[in-house]
């Protein structure tokens, strides 16, 4: 059977038919645009002609009859049968062997790059073996394919192009090395993790070359958004100068320092990028203090009139995210902006419309967006190709992390090297936005920081800053030792209610919100005759019920009701809400000056408010550990005579560094691995324990220590939220009922994945030990009626 077509002389290989017309490209026509793609790609790290060499060699394995069989239906052979990655893998380790010994480590990195781009690999398997040997040594059609590597270039070519590689690879190299020298003891693990890091990176611009040529050849159009980037930072400029000057009231002195420290911000801007390509900076200001408008400023006066591509703004919590995105996208526009969260079109019904947005937070090429810090972390750590596909995106961008104190406890270290890589190699620019910044900077792996963008020298602040000083912190815990009970908790809410008119009372679990609420509501048992609102949050709540619950709360608020709120942190950061004062259970200092942001935020008392920390005796931490070591961080500041202020920096600084040091091992996330505790980071660079088994069988070669990476491992490993709850959707409304109900008939997948992407506004983490979860035949749990109220959320925990 003749299973190719001769084209001038030479045999014509497929790599993809179009369904809607049979049209056929060629292996060589792919393999020629993803080089192109790649390379234009990777200029940024000066690794072109590297991504070029990838680029031309990632599919040279279909350049066989069975694939060509394969693919045009005339073979059993099924999806992903045919290894075709590792033709290409084989092909340049030869190349180089026989060609010099100088080649040996480039040829191998490449190699690396092509056999992972239809997903991460580990680089030594369980038992100690070398992975890309074995993956090298394959033979399926290869002698076919090696007479066929003449259709992507000549040998001379490929050669050419593996000395520029190489050239590329060892500059970028030595400047990693030159990097690693000042790590604190740790060079060789950092040296790793950054080539690991630069592997990512480089698979990353493979994967999203290929997913785009080929997505192109299918629609016959470019699927790639052309934006003029340059103009876009210059109206982005005007625009965010034309909002603060709506805002600007010259009589009122708030208003001046906002404004004079957006122009800070703007001239620092303007400095740095004539003085450095790129770096991290800190932002901090108070609550009250304008940093999303500034930190934006910032943002857009760096990309205005540079090569920036991107601008990319970080949250931690949902309702951050959304409260900021509005104001982001008044500036941007629709069309340059991009907002990746869950959320987004839960509502549509326009399959075309979330077709296109699904391919847009795949691809990450809007010059705006806004997403969650999971999806940013996803995309730097997570094994799924999606998520790898959006990491080369940060290249060439301004990132700006919002609540930056916020970022998971075990992801500390290797968001701290990843942001150091990203910001020495990738021309990124990276901007940490809190009142409470987290000392990153005095770690075993140390995040390099170089300045305050609001660029206020340190006499000034506190002297600018006391302007904004709405509140003070109480210690209640040095004069009630022994904490308080749940009543007695309840009965210091009512006082101060009398005192302040409202009054927020944050705890650490949901059981203990659901407790006080409870005894808040009988309040004739703690003999307090109160006439006010009890409004009870937490995550036992679908966000929906929250959403409403804090629209009724804000109602009653600017109302001036008097109001009692118990809940769970879930409010405590990026809710514009304020309180006449504030409770909050003992636990991490951050968490107490966030907690303050919900006192008297905008200074509408007209006075210095309380915010109160408390201990609650029945409080159970048992799962939560983060939560008790952060206590007893926090009391060791308060107890300290040297922090009358505990919200100064100083205390805040002397709180991180205790923290840390409690928490020291947690720092890079700890995980095991074929049963032994290791740690991410230890995957992601020199692969302990599987380098230590190599080691024992092959008296360890030098050559190996920086290629023996379990990104695979690492990769299913990596969740930013632990998933000890299973999602449950919860019959909140009869929306709600409806989509439950449609979801536990007989239905296509596709109307499935509608409703649950409709249903995520009704989702409640539970726990799996909770009883009262059933079923649904699409897989997803729900419960039923009873055991949901809209007092409590969720009662079957």
């Amino acid at each position: 059977m003749q299973t190719t077509q001769a084209v001038f002389g030479e045999p014509y290989y497929i790599a993809h038919i179009r369904k809607t017309d049979g049209g056929r490209q060629s292996v060589a026509e792919h393999s020629h645009s993803v080089a192109l793609l790649c390379e234009k790609r990777a200029s940024v790290l000066g690794m072109a002609k590297t991504a070029e060499l990838i680029g031309l060699l990632h599919d040279m394995g279909k350049q066989q009859s069975d694939f060509n069989d394969y693919i045009s239906g005339r073979s059993n052979f099924r999806r992903g049968e045919i290894d075709h990655s590792y033709a290409g893998a084989r092909y340049i380790c030869e190349l180089a062997d026989k060609t010099s010994i100088q080649l040996y480590e480039v040829s191998r990195f490449c190699a690396r790059v092509i056999l992972s781009h239809h997903g991460l690999q580990d680089w030594l398997t369980e038992k100690g073996e070398d992975y890309l040997s074995i993956r090298t040594s394959k033979n399926d059609g290869y002698e076919q394919i090696k007479a066929n590597a003449k259709l992507l270039a000549d040998e001379k070519e490929f050669i050419a192009l593996l000395y520029d590689a190489d050239k590329e690879y060892r500059s970028i190299r030595k400047n990693i090395s030159d990097l690693c020298r000042a790590s604190n003891g740790h060079g060789a693990e950092c040296l790793a993790f950054y080539l690991g890091m630069l592997e990512r990176l480089m698979t990353s611009i493979l994967i999203d070359a290929d997913r785009t040529d080929a997505s192109d050849f299918a629609s016959g159009a470019p699927s790639e958004d052309e934006f003029d980037v340059s103009a876009l930072w210059e109206s982005m400029t005007k625009r965010i100068e034309r909002r603060l000057d709506e805002l600007f009231c010259p009589n009122e002195p708030i208003s001046c320092i906002l404004r004079q420290i957006s122009d800070n911000c703007a001239a620092f801007a303007r400095q740095e990028k004539s003085e450095t390509k790129s770096a991290a900076y800190r932002l901090i200001l108070p609550t009250g203090g304008g940093k999303t408008l500034s930190s934006l400023r910032f943002a857009a006066e760096y990309c205005n009139g540079s090569d920036k591509k991107r601008i990319l703004y970080v949250a931690p919590y949902m309702s951050i995210l959304e409260q900021n995105s509005d104001e982001i996208r008044k500036i941007v526009g629709d069309k340059a902006f991009l907002e990746h969260h869950s959320n987004v079109f839960a509502e549509t019904n326009d399959e075309e419309d979330l077709a296109e947005y699904e391919l847009k937070t795949e691809k990450w090429d809007s010059p705006v967006i806004a997403t969650t810090m999971v999806q940013l972390l996803n995309a730097m750590f997570l094994g799924k190709t999606s998520a790898v596909r959006r990491f080369h995106r940060l290249c060439d961008s301004v990132l700006i992390f919002d609540e930056i104190q916020s970022l998971p406890l075990k992801c500390t270290h290797i968001f701290n090297l990843t942001v150091n890589f990203l910001t020495h190699f990738c021309g990124c620019t990276v901007v940490l936005c809190s009142a409470t910044q987290p000392t990153l900077e005095e770690l075993d792996y140390p995040l390099i920081i170089r300045k305050n963008i609001a660029n206020i020298d340190n006499s000034a602040i506190a002297e600018k800053f006391n302007i904004f000083k709405r509140n003070t912190v109480i210690p209640m815990i040095k004069e009630q030792k022994s904490g308080l009970t749940y009543s007695q908790a309840a009965k210091f809410c009512c006082e101060k209610l009398i005192e302040n008119g409202s009054v927020m009372l944050i705890v650490n679990t949901r059981e203990t919100a659901k407790q006080i609420y409870y005894i808040l509501k009988k309040a004739d048992d703690i003999n307090c005759d109160i006439n006010c609102e009890i409004i009870h949050l937490s995550a036992n709540m679908c966000p929906a019920h929250r959403k409403q619950k804090l629209s009724k709360l804000g109602e009653l608020l600017n109302e001036n009701r008097r109001v009692i709120c118990v809940t769970t942190q879930l409010i405590e950061a990026g809710v514009d809400i304020s309180f006449g004062c504030v409770i909050r259970s003992l636990a991490g200092l951050d968490n107490v000056a966030q907690a303050a942001g919900r006192c008297n935020r905008k200074g509408e008392k007209g006075k210095i408010c309380p915010v109160y920390i408390i201990r609650l005796k029945d409080e159970n931490l048992g799962a939560l550990p983060e939560i008790s070591s952060a206590q007893t961080a926090a009391e060791l500041i308060i107890y300290n005579d040297n922090f009358p202020d505990l919200s100064s920096d100083g205390a805040m600084s002397a709180y991180y560094n205790k923290y840390y040091t409690e928490n020291k091992k947690a720092l890079s996330y700890p995980v095991k691995d074929s049963g032994e505790n290791t740690q991410l980071l230890k995957l992601l660079s020199l692969d302990d324990p599987r380098a230590r088994i190599y080691s024992g069988k092959n008296n360890f070669e030098k050559k190996l220590k920086y290629r023996s990476q379990a990104f695979k491992t690492a990769g299913r490993l990596f969740n930013v939220i632990e998933d000890n709850q299973i999602p449950v959707i919860v019959p909140f409304d009869k929306k709600a009922e409806e989509i439950i109900a449609r979801l536990d008939e007989d239905i296509l997948p596709n109307e499935a994945t509608t409703l649950l992407r409709k249903a995520q506004k009704y989702i409640v983490g539970v726990y799996r030990e909770g009883n009262g979860l059933r079923k649904l035949k699409c897989g997803a749990y729900t419960i039923d009626n009873m055991l949901y109220s809209d007092e409590y959320g969720v009662n079957c925990i």
